[in-house]
């Protein structure tokens, strides 16, 4: 499996310098030169609430499973875990979010790993939805047809696939290569002790949520303060992207991106981009730009403010170890 994984990034990375070789590097410089710095700071505020969003969500599956995690204590563990996050594959970052749910919110490890998966399961679900919904009413456009009756199917479609995202009978299927991929084989074999208690946990809190505020809410939340980000990003460099296009198809590139083959998406985003937004006015050139600027004030923007947050994940304690 490390050898594939391997492979996979080697393959993602080799992508990405193909990509480059084919592009007129000095055009691209051009376009970042006459960046607009003032949209691009911009897009770095009007984004900051995807962060707050996502540290809700990761709250409000705690409470479900009967504990209280503080809006400053989610924060922190959102954040811990976006360092290792952005410098590895697989989103190896999961591990310090498990440690602290664990220890902030005082709940066991079973059910920290709960919290954690039905967290992420929520998000993959939430943009599988915008990403179905984007695809098909793009593909209705392109064949001629209604727009708004491809959105429809696209919705129709991306809701069958949620619900059969979050049944507790796929759950083995999602979170094996979540348990042996990215824990340590000592916290592995700890939980698989308590697999009783983190089905039992995890059932509970896939159950749908219909609170003003709840998981899909704030889920959906997060991403459309990301595409707005985005949208920023795309005016700081004067491109002619309309922003209904740049919200229908920028969930199919990070469906493409989360692939875990590759280091903050460099290679499959950019094939995804090139392939989705190419025009006789927007350039591979131009979009290779957007791209690293997407980059920017995303993931590693959230990496660089999760550098403080790190701190919490060694215990004051050294004799603390994870119940």
């Amino acid at each position: 499996m490390k050898r594939l994984k391997a492979i996979a990034i080697l393959f993602s990375l080799g992508l990405f310098a193909f990509l480059l070789s084919r592009l007129q590097l000095q055009t691209s410089w051009e376009r970042l030169r006459h960046l607009n710095l003032g949209y691009f700071f911009l897009a770095f505020l009007v984004g900051a609430p995807e962060f707050l969003f996502k540290s809700l969500r990761l709250r409000s599956f705690v409470g479900k499973a009967k504990s209280h995690l503080s809006v400053k204590n989610a924060v922190l563990t959102f954040f811990s875990g976006q360092p290792l996050a952005s410098v590895t594959p697989g989103k190896l970052g999961d591990v310090s979010r498990i440690v602290l749910l664990n220890r902030f919110g005082k709940i066991s490890m079973p059910t920290a790993l709960a919290v954690h998966a039905a967290d992420r399961i929520y998000d993959l679900a939430s943009i599988i939805l915008l990403a179905v919904v984007g695809l098909v009413s793009y593909m209705s456009e392109i064949a001629k047809g209604s727009q708004a009756l491809g959105t429809l199917i696209g919705m129709l479609c991306g809701m069958l696939l949620i619900l059969a995202l979050i049944n507790p009978k796929w759950m083995k299927y999602i979170l094996k290569p979540l348990v042996t991929g990215l824990l340590s084989r000592k916290l592995a074999d700890q939980l698989s002790h308590h697999g009783r208690e983190f089905n039992e946990k995890l059932h509970l809190l896939l159950t749908p949520s219909f609170k003003i505020f709840g998981p899909f809410v704030l889920s959906f939340l997060a991403w459309e303060t990301a595409f707005l980000r985005n949208y920023f990003m795309v005016l700081a460099l004067g491109l002619g992207i309309p922003y209904l296009k740049l919200v229908l198809l920028i969930p199919v590139m990070v469906v493409v991106e989360l692939l875990p083959i590759s280091i903050l998406g460099f290679g499959p985003r950019e094939a995804a981009l090139f392939m989705l937004f190419t025009t006789s006015s927007v350039h591979q050139e131009d979009l290779a730009v957007f791209s690293i600027l997407m980059a920017i004030g995303g993931p590693i923007f959230a990496a660089l403010l999760g550098i403080p947050a790190t701190s919490h994940f060694i215990p004051k304690d050294p004799g603390h170890a994870p119940s």
